[in-house]
């Protein structure tokens, strides 16, 4: 069995227009690591999934809300499919409860600035309210003061660090030293999405433990035509990991991850 914590699903057409137009694009590498084309192959790579958290596609210029709908569209039908919003405004908070199936919200540095959370801290509370799950994407060195207020203002919000918490050079003394400050928080778990170095995936369950890391891919981005999951697997195959822990990390945690999340409406 095997189910993919980081899937960003998308529009073909769409995303060829931002990437080739958006004032972003010589910015930012999230604009240079896509490939258009091969979201039009979304339905192949996912072949081999049992289950995946679906993620809405997005970029700088993507409008939250809107955002949203699309993807819950999309994956209509899907049963395979935990949809994973992205962290409204505060203006949209209700809204956003409305629609969700999951208590778990998606916050990425080019949608929410660390700097300032003004904008979005009741969707944070509302997290911790209801003992939700907050998926964070990673960047530089203000990851760990950012996750450390987070985890003191809003103390029954979880956290699924993406990534295993690595910076954009895919640094492997920034990404231990994330490892490392943050295991012993037990409401924080990690995502091994765009991680190519084993040695760092072993780390991270012998710190984290085996039911605290959860396999993930991060398509389509870094993704060429031919990859399927299969190629994103290898990394994690080569770490040494004994069955029962390959057993967790493929599919256990993130089935536990799944019953927890699952908002039960009257």
């Amino acid at each position: 069995m095997l189910i993919d914590t980081h899937i960003h699903i998308g529009d073909k057409n769409e995303c060829q227009y931002i990437v080739d137009n958006s004032i972003y694009r010589n910015i930012y590498r999230l604009y240079s690591c896509i490939k258009p084309e091969v979201i039009s192959l979304t339905n192949e790579f996912l072949m081999d999934v049992d289950k995946y958290f679906a993620i809405p596609l997005f970029f700088f210029e993507t409008d939250i809300d809107d955002a949203n709908i699309k993807l819950l569209n999309k994956i209509k039908g899907d049963s395979r499919a935990i949809p994973v919003l992205l962290l409204p405004k505060n203006e949209s908070i209700s809204r956003t409860q409305e629609i969700m199936k999951y208590k778990i919200l998606k916050e990425h540095f080019s949608l929410h600035s660390p700097k300032d959370i003004s904008d979005r801290d009741d969707a944070y509370d509302y997290l911790s309210q209801i003992g939700g799950i907050l998926l964070l994407h990673t960047l530089e060195d203000y990851t760990l003061s950012h996750i450390k207020y987070l985890r003191k203002e809003f103390p029954n919000m979880h956290i699924l660090l993406a990534h295993l918490g690595r910076n954009s050079h895919c640094d492997y003394i920034f990404t231990k030293n994330i490892i490392e400050s943050l295991c012993s928080d037990d409401k924080i778990i990690t995502d091994i999405s765009t991680v190519d170095n084993e040695l760092l995936i072993r780390y991270a369950i012998n710190k984290y433990g085996k039911e605290r890391v959860l396999y993930g891919s991060d398509f389509p981005f870094e993704t060429d035509a031919e990859n399927r999951e299969k190629n994103f697997m290898k990394t994690a195959l080569r770490a040494s990991l004994s069955d029962d822990e390959k057993e967790h990390l493929f599919y256990k945690n993130a089935e536990r991850v799944i019953q927890y999340a699952k908002i039960k409406r009257r």
